[in-house]
């Protein structure tokens, strides 16, 4: 897999359940997404976010892990 940046990939792809996880974290935010990758993971990884947002797919779960693999790129 091609280098994963957070602000051209991951951001995009958390950006539609911004929202609705405020109260949790800010999944846009590099510095919160970081500090939580381990947990963001178990939960995409369990079919994560919940309804009415489909989960994420196989390829966005893996992008994520390499993601976190690369060392969090920005």
């Amino acid at each position: 897999m091609s280098m994963v940046s957070f602000e051209k990939d991951i951001a995009p792809l958390f950006n539609q359940f911004r929202a609705s996880m405020m109260w949790r974290l800010d999944l846009t935010d590099y510095e919160q997404v970081k500090a939580n990758a381990a947990m963001v993971l178990t939960q995409i990884q369990g079919g994560m976010p919940p309804p009415p947002y489909p989960p994420l797919t196989t390829a966005q779960v893996a992008m994520f892990q390499a993601w976190i693999n690369q060392g969090f790129p920005k």
